[in-house]
Order: C-alpha cells, then sequence, then structure tokens
C-alpha cells in the first residue's frame, strides 16, 4: 500500500516536530508534546508558521513524546505487508528513518519497507480545507498530487 509522508521540522536540519502517513488504509499523524518543544532553541518561521498549525480543523495530533513516534508506526504500519512510503523531500525520509531507530543496534519491528522519493509538487492543493505547514494536511495534499499524476508512481 502506498502512503505519503510529511514531517514538519525546526528549520533546515532541525528536530522533528510532527509527522503524518497519509493513505488509502488510513491516516496517522503524530507530534511532540508541548513540553518537549518548548525545550527546543525555535527557529522563528517554524514558531509562527507551523506551531499554530499542529492542531487544526481536520487534523488532530496524536500527541507522543519522540521515543514513541517508532512503536506507534510500527502499530500503523503491521497490516501491511508491503508498504511504500513516498516523500517530496528528503528530509522527511531522513526523520522517518531515525523514528524507527530505538537504541544502538535496535529498530522497530515493521513489515519490509519501500521509500520512494518523488519531486512532485503538492501546492496549491485543491482539497477542501487544505492548510500547508500542516504535516497531516501536506500528507493529503502529496496523496492528492501523486493521485492525479499516478502514471508517475
Amino acid at each position: 500500500m502506498l502512503y505519503s509522508l510529511d514531517c514538519e521540522f525546526n528549520g533546515f536540519g532541525g528536530e522533528l516536530i510532527s509527522l503524518a502517513l497519509s493513505g488509502e488504509a488510513g491516516e496517522l499523524y503524530l507530534c511532540r508534546p508541548h513540553a518537549e518543544l518548548d525545550a527546543l532553541d525555535l527557529h522563528p518561521w517554524v514558531e509562527e508558521n507551523v506551531l499554530p498549525l499542529l492542531d487544526v480543523n481536520g487534523a488532530r495530533p496524536v500527541v507522543l513524546p519522540q521515543e514513541a513516534f517508532g512503536r506507534a508506526i510500527q502499530a500503523f504500519l503491521k497490516n501491511d505487508t508491503a508498504p511504500c512510503v513516498i516523500a517530496d523531500w528528503p528530509e522527511d525520509l531522513t526523520h522517518l528513518m531515525q523514528c524507527l531507530i530505538l537504541s544502538p543496534g535496535q529498530m522497530v519491528r515493521i513489515p519490509d519497507l519501500t521509500l520512494k522519493l518523488m519531486q512532485v509538487s503538492a501546492w496549491p492543493s485543491d482539497l477542501e480545507g487544505a492548510i500547508q505547514h500542516n504535516a497531516l494536511w501536506d500528507a493529503r495534499a502529496l496523496r492528492r498530487a501523486l493521485t492525479l499524476n499516478r502514471g508517475e508512481i
């Protein structure tokens, strides 16, 4: 099954703030708790343009400590024998992979996973209510763009 991935993070190369997967079988939207976010030296653009949009109508995250993201992803993908995650930015894939690491030499158990990086323009989106810079809405917009360009997948 195909899933589109988007992450919000603290500026270029910054710490993960939220992660979303959107697929035909469902969606997963994770966000770190305020205490963890408050401990970050937030980039002003992120503080102004991302944080206010973490919990918006139609996109309510599951709030978990970042260390619990991997187990949540594991549970989300457990019934899919061949998940394929598609992203439009390399850093999104990096953050996803980091979430799967539990400790040195240990990772969550997930099915064989295929990753795909595609240069797809998800915005502007024709999705009703879409809000850019919210990980779930961005993942939905990417999924919509991929659906419109199905021949390229």
